[in-house]
């Protein structure tokens, strides 16, 4: 009897061991770059994180790491502050649209083993905002999608943070997740298929030059690294309407437009403890905890945007940073509030101008020199 059990056993293993390496191949060779390019899904950053961390973990050099939304991704170019810092390091960019502290959690693990030294994380009103229980139908596959292409999945140290309203919605065990991905697989073969033998284009160019946010540099490609410093940028939006090249009016951009703008739910605080709120914690002391410097940073909006802001409308985000300040041994640096910034700094309500980064590589390097050199 023991014999046949240990049979069966070497017959399983002799059949489960080949799938999985197939699965991580066709993951890798097939999969991987259909996410990349945003054949399969709608952006392609939405796939990059956990290969830049084990790139940054690989890598022998200093390095700080910048997480947030499409506003940390707009103003932050790594290239630049490392050119104005004493500290030598490589910085990089892994900040993506409509990041909430909730779903970022899941690459927590990921972060701490690839060991930066300074870990610059966006704060502002979309980071306290609203998640509803159970999430949206958006939010829950966003967070699906990272928990399955996690390169730490057998760790998941943040599993313990997801809302009991969230729980029967995502692939937490380890076929779930690879269940999701084969749903991947079929349209990612099909569509690679037919790029390579010249039937179909891809969706977006994702050469630098191409200017297109939506699609990521694969692995190995010769724009990889220094599109993990500076991504692709939106362009000025505001150039483009006051040049009269888009339909829109300046009159109803900063109009009836800014005013449905500032009244979304994201970009206003809660006004509560809420998911958001308690994962930022959550992350915050995980770095803490592994020696990771944090550096908060309020980053600034438009000052036409804040002068249009109602009475106290945002001082849920002021006392909230006092709490982190005071509870937390964190750095902080508010660019919110601050009279520096201009109309030009930014190429619409929130995402900053060439002259924006520019302006936020001057200040931010300085902060960087004083936690990490004085």
């Amino acid at each position: 009897m023991k014999k046949e059990v240990s049979d069966l056993f070497v017959s399983f293993s002799t059949l489960i061991i080949p799938i999985f390496i197939s699965s991580q191949l066709l993951l890798t060779s097939t999969v991987m770059p259909r996410l990349y390019d945003a054949t399969v899904n709608d952006l392609g950053r939405y796939s990059f994180t956990f290969d830049a961390y084990q790139y940054i973990e690989q890598d022998n050099e200093n390095s700080v790491i910048a997480i947030g939304s499409s506003k940390m991704r707009e103003v932050f170019d790594g290239i630049e502050i490392s050119s104005l810092t004493e500290f030598d390091a490589v910085y990089y960019n892994l900040a993506y649209a409509g990041d909430r502290p909730y779903v970022r959690m899941v690459e927590i693990d990921a972060i701490i083993e690839s060991e930066p030294e300074i870990v610059i994380v966006e704060f502002g009103p979309n980071y306290l905002s609203k998640l509803n229980s159970p999430m949206s139908d958006i939010m829950l596959n966003r967070m699906s999608h990272l928990i399955s292409i996690n390169s730490e999945w057998y760790s998941a140290s943040w599993s313990e943070m997801v809302d009991d309203n969230d729980l029967p919605h995502l692939p937490l065990d380890r076929v779930s997740q690879l269940e999701y991905l084969q749903a991947l697989t079929p349209i990612s073969v099909e569509k690679t298929i037919a790029y390579e033998l010249g039937f179909e284009d891809p969706p977006y160019d994702c050469e630098r030059e191409s200017n297109n946010v939506r699609c990521v540099p694969y692995i190995g490609s010769p724009d990889y690294l220094e599109y993990l410093q500076y991504p692709t940028q939106f362009g000025n939006a505001l150039e483009r309407i006051k040049g009269g090249f888009r339909s829109t009016t300046i009159e109803d951009f900063y109009g009836h437009m800014l005013d449905d703008y500032i009244n979304r739910s994201y970009h206003n605080p809660e006004g509560t403890i809420n998911k958001n709120i308690l994962s930022l914690e959550f992350i915050i002391d995980s770095l803490i905890n592994n020696g990771i410097e944090v550096l908060l940073v309020g980053l600034p909006y438009n000052p036409i945007l804040i002068d249009r802001l109602a009475d106290g409308q945002w001082q849920y985000y002021n006392s909230t940073l006092d709490y982190f300040n005071t509870k937390y041994s964190v750095h902080t640096v508010d660019y919110l509030w601050t009279d520096y910034w201009t109309e030009e700094d930014f190429n619409d309500y929130t995402h900053a101008s060439r002259m924006g980064e520019i302006k936020f590589a001057e200040l931010i390097s300085k902060e960087i020199d004083k936690i990490m050199l004085e």
